[in-house]
């Protein structure tokens, strides 16, 4: 069979949870791995909380965090990096434009954490495990540009919070609904050019990957552009309702083995 480049999604896709992965699925990206087949991992967590799982794989391959804004080859420093920001200036704005609807508020620069209240309720986000964390209000600790913020905000300001995103930072900042907690909604603003397509299309081309040989596995809607740029798109059952359109398959829930039931099918093992 030709060389195939899979691009797969952590969280909801390969992970059962935080620390968990399927295991059948991993040890199947293991024998395409070692078959000379491509893997990528495309996620939103910061390299930190994923590279267990790149480790793992055996991977050798560009990895895609924060759903694009960084992308490196950990091992082929010839892989031309991404690091794509958003103004920090920018977000003081924004933060003072919400003003008490504000609950919390987290950034990040590769693995330092810059947080305005950590507490249990936001822990679960941060990815704490070998990163460097940093407390307090982000006006006043926040020094450089961050690749993203999470914006944890009151009941009925999401709606008003995007609009006014994107009115008046329409060619530098996009933002996403991430849902709600128990106390708040989360929203995630990001710089424009992020996506995990943009990182696709880069290894796609520095490995001269035939296009109809790219395979997209993914549950959420910020994996809508690396869908688009595959040719199989295979989204998870419990995938985000507005990733389904875009979908070419629809696998089983992570919880029932949905990518390596598919893998398996797809390259015909028994």
């Amino acid at each position: 069979m030709d060389k195939h480049l899979i691009i797969i999604d952590l969280d909801g896709t390969l992970m059962l949870n935080f620390a968990e992965y399927e295991k059948n699925a991993v040890e199947y990206l293991k024998k395409l791995n070692n078959d000379g087949h491509i893997i990528l991992i495309a996620t939103g967590r910061p390299f930190r909380s994923s590279y267990f799982v790149y480790k793992e794989i055996g991977l050798s391959t560009p990895i895609i965090n924060y759903n694009g804004a960084l992308v490196y080859n950990p091992t082929d420093k010839l892989f031309p990096p991404t690091d794509l920001r958003i103004n920090r200036f920018d977000l003081f704005n924004i933060l003072d434009f919400i003003g008490d609807n504000l609950i919390n508020v987290f950034s990040e620069i590769h693995d330092d954490i810059y947080v305005l209240d950590y507490n249990k309720e936001i822990h679960p986000y941060l990815h704490v495990d070998n990163g460097v964390l940093h407390e307090g209000r982000l006006q006043d600790i926040l020094k450089e540009d961050p690749n993203g913020s999470i914006i944890f905000v009151k009941e009925g300001f999401v709606e008003i919070l995007q609009k006014y995103i994107e009115d008046n930072y329409p060619n530098t900042l996009r933002s996403r609904y991430w849902g709600e907690g128990d106390l708040f909604h989360i929203v995630e603003v990001y710089n424009i050019n992020v996506n995990k397509g943009e990182g696709l299309k880069k290894a796609i081309e520095y490995y001269h990957i035939n296009p109809d040989n790219v395979i997209a596995i993914g549950d959420g809607h910020n994996d809508i552009e690396m869908f688009n740029c595959s040719k199989v798109r295979v989204a998870m059952a419990n995938s985000h309702p507005e990733l389904l359109p875009h979908a070419t398959i629809v696998t089983k829930s992570n919880k029932e083995q949905g990518v390596y039931l598919f893998l398996k099918e797809y390259f015909k093992e028994n």
